[in-house]
């Protein structure tokens, strides 16, 4: 889900990534400091940085790589009127047409969510809507609101049909917040790359994708946003984070936040924060938010069967667990 951010949030994420530009910097200090721009998109802050290049060459990779990212933005947004996704989340009709990128996406969610179990599910805009998190107001919903919610959410009410055709029930509605960043980030790469930018890095809100040299990353700790819970050298790898700490509102003493668990329509509380190292960013997105909603013990044996993937698991109670490879990655 890629909502509008308000000033607040907007203040935060320039905050946020100017202590993270400067990390940046700090770790590449003996070098030629990169060409480095930000902007907001997808409801987050989108940093790209190149490096090897003239200003004017980077200038303009950036350019249009950022034309890329706000392209992905209008194909997959949920709220944007003119684009494919609102019409389909809002068409009445069980056979809907949609664009070839659309179609080539949707398959792959059906493909994570066979793999996953269900864990991953990109069919919870309902649920989405129930609890507000498709606004600035979060709440928790009534019971009558989230058994509704329920009842029109889920995977199972859409099929992948041939020649770019999506079948779904009347009230399902789709939901690529915990995928199209991802494949934003790749996307972004992709341009950097047509343009000779091939040592560059894109940051879409802790979704990141480094090409090139040995670009260095923090993964935030989940209970202190000053803090790092680790760094990382990508080696040309992209990696994601999924974490209850992004947005989320707290009720008596409960935090509530936007990643859901599919089987109860509730946020999922068996972890904190997952990382997921993967060789492109959209796999690495969306099984982090698969993992987080799996857990610690189902997400570690889950992963045992993807043998390219590392991940950095902090569970409910604070605890770390790691894949055996994690540490290939993990400078601190």
């Amino acid at each position: 889900m890629f909502r509008r951010p308000s000033l607040a949030l907007t203040l935060f994420l320039v905050a946020v990534f100017a202590v993270a530009l400067l990390l940046a910097l700090l770790m590449n200090r003996e070098e030629e400091p990169p060409v480095a721009r930000t902007q907001i998109a997808m409801g987050t802050m989108i940093e790209i940085q190149v490096r090897g290049l003239s200003r004017d060459r980077a200038d303009a990779a950036i350019t249009a790589a950022f034309a890329e990212v706000r392209r992905v933005d209008m194909l997959f947004s949920t709220y944007k009127t003119h684009g494919p996704v609102w019409r389909l989340n809002h068409s009445r009709d069980t056979i809907i047409q949609v664009p070839d990128e659309v179609h080539a996406l949707l398959r792959r969610c059906d493909t994570l969510w066979r793999a996953s179990g269900g864990a991953f599910d990109a069919a919870i805009e309902p649920l989405v809507r129930a609890w507000g998190f498709d606004g600035e107001t979060p709440a928790v919903p009534s019971a009558e609101a989230l058994a509704a919610a329920r009842a029109h959410s889920g995977w199972a009410h859409v099929s992948i049909a041939d020649h770019r055709q999506i079948r779904k029930k009347p009230d399902a509605a789709v939901n690529f917040g915990a995928i199209a960043k991802g494949y934003a980030v790749d996307r972004a790469v992709a341009v950097l790359m047509r343009h000779g930018a091939h040592d560059a890095l894109v940051n879409a809100g802790g979704e990141i994708r480094a090409t090139g040299g040995d670009w260095q990353v923090g993964i935030q700790h989940p209970r202190s946003p000053s803090e790092m819970l680790a760094v990382v050298e990508l080696h040309g790898r992209a990696i994601a984070t999924s974490g209850d700490y992004e947005q989320y509102f707290v009720v008596d003493g409960s935090r509530y936040h936007h990643i859901f668990d599919p089987a109860t329509g509730r946020p999922a509380t068996r972890c904190q924060s997952v990382s997921v190292i993967a060789d492109d960013d959209m796999t690495a997105d969306a099984m982090a938010t698969a993992v987080f909603v799996m857990g610690p013990e189902r997400g570690m044996d889950f992963l045992t069967h993807s043998p390219d993937i590392e991940a950095l698991i902090v569970d409910a109670d604070g605890m770390q667990h790691s894949t055996p490879g994690f540490a290939r990655y993990r400078m601190r």
